[in-house]
């Protein structure tokens, strides 16, 4: 099994063109091993500014992640990262993220409240990277996807510890592991101080062609222009996460309008903030918009902590998002 790891591992690197110089190893010295274990790991790098860039096994299209904000929450320092890929929407997915430094277990503050316990502060389990081969795990990992709404635990999905290999990323001996995430049928391979380096949804796989990781950088980052994104007119709604998120006491809330058919070029928008209970706080928005992005700040400075929501509706759009305000 590990050598069948290990010429996927390989094929993946061919594609992405040697742009980042990951070579397989088929074992390292016993001292080298013994100091290598003797020092804490860090699977999942946490600092702002890193950036990961996948390129998918099909398509020119990248999806970029990147680590934008710290905050410290409940006495604990998250890191925020967002995904996005090269076309509108650009915000597909938020997470705040921190490892545990002493279990060496990944966790997400569960924002969303993707368990459905009505607990948008406590924090949810990640990943596991320690395991041994072959053992199994729960995870919360891309809540976006759903493996079964009828689960007596949303969310929550079993990871396999598949394989443990040797490689060199870039001069640096370090450990690749292998994990699947069976309810979604999801692999990837995650290499100790990079992050996951490629994934897979069955197939065909995505790999990560640039990153920049506590301020290395590997193989090259392709830039969509901010310009473009900021500036385009969107082809359909689309209300973008709050950010930041939690906040205190400000937080900014972006939205995009397309083009209006038919003769009338404006929609009446309007944009809402509400309590957990409905009860309507402020009226950020109430008038007629063409089709363009927007921004609009909502400042919470009179209220208490909690979560908030807020609603935008368009003639027949509407979308709702929750907000936590933590002070």
């Amino acid at each position: 099994m590990k050598t069948l790891q290990l010429i996927f591992l390989l094929m993946y690197v061919s594609l992405s063109m040697a742009q980042i110089k990951v070579v397989p190893l088929n074992d390292v010295h016993e001292s080298f091993k013994k100091k290598y274990y003797s020092q804490k790991r860090d699977y999942n790098p946490l600092q702002v500014g890193n950036v990961w860039q996948y390129r998918g096994g099909e398509s020119n299209s990248f999806l970029t992640t990147r680590i934008v904000q710290d905050s410290v929450i409940n006495g604990k320092k998250y890191f925020k990262k967002i995904s996005y890929q090269n076309y509108l929407p650009t915000t597909n997915f938020v997470s705040w993220e921190r490892n545990d430094t002493v279990s060496g277990v990944s966790f997400m503050l569960d924002f969303e409240d993707v368990n459905n316990n009505g607990d948008f502060l406590e924090e949810l389990p990640l990943d596991s990277l320690e395991n041994p081969y072959w053992s199994r795990y729960l995870t919360y990992k891309y809540s976006f996807a759903q493996p079964n709404p009828f689960s007596f635990f949303p969310g929550q999905k079993t990871v396999l510890v598949k394989d443990t290999s040797w490689v060199k990323l870039e001069g640096d001996t370090v450990i690749s592991r292998y994990f699947e995430i069976l309810e979604l049928f999801w692999g990837e391979h995650i290499i100790e101080k990079f992050g996951v380096f490629d994934f897979n949804l069955e197939s065909p796989s995505s790999y990560c062609t640039g990153a920049i990781i506590n301020g290395k950088k590997y193989g090259t980052i392709v830039s969509v222009e901010d310009e473009e994104i900021n500036h385009s007119i969107p082809s359909d709604f689309f209300l973008e996460n709050n950010f930041p998120n939690p906040f205190n006491p400000t937080t900014t809330i972006n939205f995009k309008i397309p083009n209006k058919l038919n003769g009338n070029q404006y929609y009446h928008v309007k944009l809402i903030v509400s309590d957990p209970l409905g009860r309507k706080i402020i009226t950020l928005v109430d008038e007629k918009k063409a089709g363009g992005n927007y921004s609009v700040t909502f400042n919470a400075q009179e209220l208490s902590s909690g979560v908030y929501f807020y609603k935008i509706t368009a003639n027949n759009y509407s979308e709702v998002k929750k907000m936590i305000l933590l002070k």
